[in-house]
């Protein structure tokens, strides 16, 4: 987080040298690169995250569990070549990428022993390789159960996505890979659909999203990103961590982004003004009901599969400042059960 107090820095020396070898970015396809507008900078980068949890239904193992979810959204920036979070002046002005970061941490127990997984999503807000609003400039996931641990992180770079996975189990190890951009695209956009360009692909690659990046794009956080009932067809990156549960490699598929439009959504004992969103991929549909109102929170999502998430509550805090004992009652606020408590 830019100028605030959380401090946290993890990559290797050696992967930091073998990324700095390829860091080149190529122009842009289009004339004007995006630029956050003054009410969003307002909001975000007021030194506060925005915390909301979750009551979570997650399917692992064939079976269904009963879980708990926090989303954190905020305002952070980052070093266009090492994409790792600025903390000093020691990035030039001109490799400093402001982005909106959203940690997607999930947790839930499988019989006698329990999962942590937390999923980064480094969404681009303007500066060296960001082409699109809200475009993601690294993705990192993390899963940790009794078993082992294992860490993929996907860096879009001049010629491809550069996965990296460090994994406990022989069948993934450590492997560094580059999945190539989508040279055609799935299909032609609704008409006010967005065009989006692959970074550092110099026009030459197909529009892409991220799965992972859906919690940040429905939220239209600075401005419409789809026209209601226009969908839009897209190269997708499935998220990581539906890549991990499914042990197949990381690959491009298609998928459909459609805001489906307004909708009136019982929550929490209530009518809530919401907009429906889905996304359909491999024939699975993930739907997102996402607040009318500013600041447009995600309110829940199911998906065919039957695993789905409802808001519980919804915090702005500076919560690394609150790490002690007394502050556990914050965690009350939010309705955390897991964990180890007083009782």
């Amino acid at each position: 987080m830019a100028n605030l107090s959380m401090r946290s820095i993890c990559p290797t020396a050696v992967v930091l040298v073998w990324l700095a070898s390829a860091t080149a970015f190529a122009q842009p396809a289009g004339p004007a690169k995006p630029a956050p507008s003054a009410d969003f900078l307002k909001y975000w980068k007021s030194g506060l995250a925005e915390l909301s949890s979750y009551a979570i239904t997650a399917e692992r193992y064939g079976e269904m569990r009963k879980a708990q979810g926090v989303l954190v959204f905020v305002y952070e920036e980052i070093n266009a070549d090492t994409r790792i979070k600025v903390e000093s002046d020691k990035t030039p002005p001109a490799k400093v990428i402001p982005v909106l970061k959203l940690n997607s941490v999930l947790k839930f127990t499988t019989g006698v022993y329990d999962y942590s997984i937390m999923t980064s999503v480094f969404a681009g807000l303007s500066g060296p390789g960001v082409e699109r609003p809200f475009q993601p400039q690294k993705i990192s996931f993390t899963s940790q159960e009794w078993c082992g641990s294992v860490f993929h992180q996907v860096v879009p770079r001049s010629k491809g996505l550069v996965s990296e996975i460090h994994s406990y189990f022989e069948a993934e190890g450590d492997n560094i890979s580059i999945l190539p951009y989508p040279k055609s695209a799935p299909g032609v956009p609704a008409a006010g659909a967005p065009a989006a360009g692959a970074p550092g692909a110099g026009g030459r690659s197909a529009a892409f999203y991220y799965e992972d990046e859906m919690p940040i794009l429905v939220r239209e956080l600075d401005g419409p990103v789809l026209e209601a009932g226009a969908p839009l067809r897209i190269n997708l990156v499935p998220g990581l961590w539906e890549r991990r549960k499914r042990h197949v490699p990381l690959a491009f598929t298609e998928g459909v982004l459609t805001k489906v439009g307004p909708e009136t959504l019982s929550f929490q004992g209530g009518g809530k003004a919401a907009v429906k969103w889905t996304l359909v991929t491999k024939g699975i549909t993930v739907t997102y009901h996402v607040e009318a109102a500013a600041p447009r929170k995600l309110l829940a999502w199911e998906n065919d599969r039957g695993e789905k998430g409802e808001l519980i509550a919804s915090i702005r805090n500076t919560y690394w400042e609150h790490n002690h004992n007394v502050d556990a009652p914050l965690r009350k606020q939010l309705g955390l059960t897991y964990g180890v408590t007083d009782k």
